[in-house]
Formats: C-alpha cells, structure tokens, sequence
C-alpha cells in the first residue's frame, strides 16, 4: 500500500517507530513536505506503531504523553488512508 506523509510524520515513522524498515519497500520525496512510502504489510505497520504507543507513549499513570500524542495522529493518518485508499 503507499501512503502519503508530510516530513514530520514520515521522520517520526521512519526514525521512531522499531522495526519499520523492513516494512518500507520504497520511499520517494513528491514536493519539499510530502513522502511517498510503499508499505509491504500496513497491518502490521499498524501493530508496530501500537507498540510504540503502548511502550512509550504513556507515561506511569497512563496518560498519554506528547511522545504519543504524535504517534496517535500518525496511527490516525495512516488508518484515515487505509480506508479512503
């Protein structure tokens, strides 16, 4: 599947998320903020970025930190993306 994400997003997947470079068949700039990623599994890239939310995107109490919140609205572009596509 290919998504689309502004520079922000993509680095946050591309540098954050574990283990999404085996998921990442290709990469490619469309304009100065947007990337073009093929995923190979986006199920599993859905899995992957859940992980990082659970792991790290709570704090002790279990609220939500910033950290999470971006990763929230990444997991929320890409599954905006998977049901328009």
């Amino acid at each position: 599947m290919i998504i689309k994400l502004n520079n922000a997003m993509s680095k946050l997947l591309l540098e954050e998320v574990e283990n999404v470079s085996t998921l990442v068949k290709s990469q490619k700039n469309i304009d100065s903020n947007m990337i073009e990623l093929e995923i190979s599994d986006i199920k599993e890239l859905q899995f992957l970025i859940n992980d990082e939310i659970v792991y790290r995107g709570l704090d002790n109490q279990e609220t939500v930190n910033d950290f999470g919140k971006k990763l929230y609205a990444l997991y929320d572009e890409i599954l905006y993306q998977k049901h328009d596509n």
